[in-house]
């Protein structure tokens, strides 16, 4: 765990430190199909909770109020006043908010991000019925937050089909089945010809991403905070491509986020 200011100190945070500080670890969308809502969970570190406290967010640097905040059994929900290190809370209605996330009223506070594994499978999702494709750009906004999957965007497309990337199949079927019976927006899957992705430096001009010389079949990309990142169609050609342009660092994860 870690504090951040431009190249942060490591240090522990322990329970006992007056500030409060927790990390969101999971999000869910759609556990009241009735209201769309989505629920955040954190885990508390230190310092104690107070429903309407004022927190920073350490990823946007937004200062911003608890003020709906739940205790969950199953699908009853107990609205929590207060809570303390080693509880977990659910906060509704925090669009900006993403798993890693770390909330705190001590700025000098930014807990290191969860890892994620890095994505091995890669499809398209068509929305075949152009009458919910509301309920099908809704859903997949909401499943994506919630770390099911990681979408990128091709350069030089303007196409509005999602690309997705997963650890597995299985992910795919699952937010297929979501995407179905929770929002009532069918899918249908299209395999994409990519077998690995790369992340590239974030300070790489604009020119230098327009004439990189990729290998025959990998695509230039844009993930859903819009850090540029290579598509190969194998293994073999991120090698190639690593051999022929040491000078570019190619990264398995997504650069920090910064605010």
């Amino acid at each position: 765990m870690s504090s951040e200011a431009s190249t942060p100190p490591t240090r522990l945070i322990e329970p006992t430190h007056p500030q409060f500080s927790g990390f969101i670890f999971k999000i869910q969308a759609n556990m009241d199909p009735r209201h769309r809502d989505r629920i955040a969970f954190v885990r508390i570190v230190s310092g104690k909770f107070e429903r309407d406290m004022v927190v920073t967010h350490a990823q946007s640097g937004r200062k911003v109020r608890l003020s709906s905040s739940h205790k969950l059994f199953g699908n009853e929900r107990e609205t929590v006043d207060e809570a303390w290190p080693g509880d977990i809370i659910g906060l509704v209605g925090h669009d900006g908010f993403g798993i890693g996330d770390t909330l705190t009223t001590d700025a000098s506070i930014r807990y290191d991000e969860i890892p994620r594994f890095t994505p091995e499978v890669f499809e398209y999702f068509h929305n075949p019925n152009t009458a919910k494709f509301k309920q099908f750009r809704q859903g997949l906004d909401q499943l994506l937050l919630e770390g099911v999957a990681q979408a990128f965007h091709l350069k030089d497309t303007a196409s509005r089909v999602p690309l997705l990337a997963a650890v597995g199949p299985l992910q795919f079927e699952v937010l297929q089945f979501r995407l179905e019976t929770e929002y009532g927006a069918e899918t249908r899957r299209e395999p994409a010809p990519f077998a690995a992705v790369r992340w590239l430096p974030t300070d790489l001009s604009p020119e230098t991403l327009d004439t990189l010389p990729l290998p025959t079949g990998a695509r230039l990309a844009f993930d859903i905070d819009n850090h540029p990142a290579a598509l190969f169609p194998t293994d073999w050609s991120v090698g190639y491509f690593a051999q022929n342009h040491p000078a570019i660092t190619l990264s398995l994860f997504p650069p920090r986020k910064q605010h």
